[in-house]
């Protein structure tokens, strides 16, 4: 096996995870466990997060669509479908939910303020090495350009330090693809000059993962509270030694 690049997605990997502050929102609000969560994917491609991450809709529309679409009684539903599924007791009455869409997205997004030790440093001693191609392949949106503040919570910092590291930033915004979309992989793949059995992809999710092993990448789950297992994973693949940082004996 030849690998030649090795691609990370941002949020939930790189930097916290938004699924965090879904949780986080989840409790301040006294909402089940994985509602929103749920909720969100029903929405299937036409909804209001997948579309802001194709940069089809500007922020402010995307609020009010957001809450909409969470607070709609289908996702009861659908809540109880995944319930039942996951072979836990759906409750026979789930009472009306209201989401307030720029709200829990402000809560969903300061997470990714904060870049991840262990991810930071394997990206930082993979580009000294000099030995793959580094790029990024995440689902994003258009950050606001009138309000520097809002901007900065939503992580714009961490985002221009991490893009001074990768060879490749590829975004869903400005493409029009996401994932697990497989046209993205697709896409990284020629954009990078690879072949998808050459790249090693990192994610959080698990359906995204699934979709770029389908296509042919080697594929590690960065599960959350748990980046330094997958850095060990990506160590074994890699063969270079990604967690001690510069001087230490470890």
């Amino acid at each position: 096996m030849t690998i030649k690049a090795v691609i990370f997605d941002i949020g939930g990997v790189c930097v916290g995870s938004p699924m965090a502050g879904i949780h986080r929102y989840e409790q301040q609000h006294g909402l089940p466990r994985n509602y929103i969560n749920v909720a969100i994917v029903q929405q299937g491609e036409h909804g209001a997060f997948q579309k802001l991450e194709r940069g089809e809709v500007k922020l402010d529309q995307f609020y009010k669509d957001f809450g909409s679409q969470l607070s709609h009684p289908t996702n009861k539903k659908y809540y109880k479908t995944y319930l039942q599924k996951s072979g836990k007791d759906a409750p026979d009455n789930i009472p009306d939910i209201s989401v307030d869409g720029k709200e829990l997205f402000a809560t969903m997004m300061s997470e990714t303020a904060r870049l991840d030790e262990h991810i930071f440093l394997a990206i930082q001693k993979l580009k000294e090495s000099g030995k793959f191609k580094l790029a990024a392949l995440t689902n994003n949106f258009d950050l606001p350009e009138d309000d520097l503040k809002e901007a900065e919570a939503m992580g714009a910092s961490a985002a221009a330090e991490l893009r001074k590291l990768f060879d490749y930033f590829i975004e869903s915004r400005l493409i029009g693809l996401r994932k697990p979309d497989p046209k993205i992989y697709h896409y990284a793949c020629k954009e990078i000059g690879i072949e998808p059995n050459e790249a090693i992809f990192l994610d959080d999710i698990g359906m995204n993962l699934r979709s770029a092993n389908k296509f042919g990448m080697h594929t590690i789950q960065v599960k959350m509270g748990h980046s330094r297992e997958a850095v060990k994973q990506l160590e074994a693949l890699t063969g270079l030694d990604l967690h001690s940082k510069p001087g230490s004996k470890i």
